[in-house]
């Protein structure tokens, strides 16, 4: 009697999403627009309930999904979202935590959410720092006492965490990054319909902002044009919101104005637009070699990268926390940080090794089909169940005593 009364509660599960969310222009909310998609796709949920963080100048939400909005810098906010998901139906909250979307130092205001919060709570990280402030350690210490279970995207982030705040590695679980993967390759369809099939393309793709490092995939360039005159390199994404609100298109015009001085202007070409998925989709499938060098070192989830790799695209990556561990066994190839001759290096090796392209080609695809999206919700639906099971067995056992 009792497993089926767990299996009707299971059956009616309702998920409180709290995060950035479109059409914020960020990468978590496109995350968070996802996951709770697939969860419904999947029939995991019966319901999903978001509370978006709102930015200083506020969003527009016309997702019927968003319920409750949270003032980014206002700490009373947390509170009332802890207090409308208590009067909510829903069973869990899954947080997805990243730090400059939530307020006050290291963004502990979030914490005015979690001790408010009687609902159990499952926390994403994005970010997990190799070696952190001690205020920013402590935050995210309090963050994972108080969650009933936490979730990263590979196993290196979850070892960080499990020393940096004494955590049960029981209660931590390793869930890919989650990602579209095009139903099947129609490259040489992309190259035509996009008016690429004439060239050899590289790319760089998301929000753009200094830790991107495009410089030195741009200065890189002259000496592999050398080779392949037909080179061009993509760089799609607009600047960061963030970014762009106290700095404008600063570090775009550099980028422009180093093209130009590096004389290799007519082999770059800015896509200045936050592409929806479709177009992204078919930009990333005319892509022959996809280049992240991204300057952050403690990086522990890209959407960018796990987007190239569901695509099954030859990399170059700088070897960030993240890319070491997804691009392991043979799926692309690690240049240096800050490093424009090891990124030319890495990009000529495929160039000249045809094999070795399709080989990094097909080992990326099969690894994007493992962390689709399917596979991500079912992951996830298995910890929310986990989450709320657990909560229910501490509730009685207090009920008990």
């Amino acid at each position: 009697m009792k497993l089926q009364e767990e299996s009707r509660l299971d059956a009616q599960l309702r998920v409180g999403f709290v995060s950035t969310y479109t059409p914020r222009e960020c990468g978590i909310a496109s995350y968070t627009r996802n996951l709770s998609l697939a969860l419904l796709m999947r029939g995991h949920v019966r319901e999903n309930v978001i509370v978006a963080i709102n930015e200083e100048s506020g969003n527009l939400y016309s997702d019927k999904n968003v319920r409750f909005t949270i003032d980014q810098h206002l700490q009373d906010s947390y509170r009332a979202a802890a207090s409308f998901l208590n009067d909510s139906s829903v069973s869990v909250t899954s947080v997805q935590h990243e730090y400059g979307i939530f307020g006050g130092e290291w963004g502990e205001y979030v914490l005015d959410l979690y001790s408010n919060l009687e609902k159990p709570i499952v926390t994403t990280f994005h970010t997990v720092m190799a070696k952190p402030p001690e205020k920013a350690r402590l935050v995210l210490a309090k963050l994972t006492e108080m969650s009933q279970a936490v979730v990263v995207t590979i196993a290196s982030a979850a070892k960080l965490l499990e020393d940096q705040t004494g955590l049960d590695p029981g209660r931590i679980r390793v869930i890919g990054h989650g990602a579209t993967s095009p139903e099947r390759r129609m490259d040489q369809y992309a190259k035509r319909e996009l008016g690429l099939q004439k060239r050899f393309v590289l790319a760089t793709l998301g929000l753009l902002s200094e830790g991107k490092g495009i410089e030195y995939a741009i200065k890189a360039l002259p000496q592999l044009v050398k080779e392949r005159p037909d080179l061009l390199y993509l760089v799609i994404g607009e600047t960061h919101p963030e970014v762009r609100k106290h700095e404008g298109e600063a570090y775009r015009d550099k980028l422009v104005a180093l093209a130009k001085r590096m004389g290799v202007e007519n082999h770059v070409r800015f896509i200045d637009n936050f592409l929806p998925e479709d177009r992204l989709s078919r930009y990333l499938q005319a892509v022959d070699v996809y280049v992240a060098p991204y300057l952050g070192r403690d990086q522990v989830s890209s959407g960018t990268l796990t987007l190239a790799l569901s695509h099954g695209k030859a990399i170059v990556s700088t070897p960030s926390t993240f890319s070491k561990e997804v691009l392991s066994g043979n799926r692309g190839l690690l240049c240096k940080f800050a490093d424009a001759k090891s990124l030319a290096g890495c990009v000529y090796r495929i160039i000249d090794e045809p094999g070795l392209k399709r080989q990094l080609e097909a080992n990326a695809f099969k690894y994007g089909r493992q962390v689709g999206w399917t596979r991500v919700a079912d992951d996830y639906a298995d910890t929310f169940r986990l989450a709320t099971r657990s909560a229910r067995v501490v509730r009685e056992t207090r009920q008990v005593g």
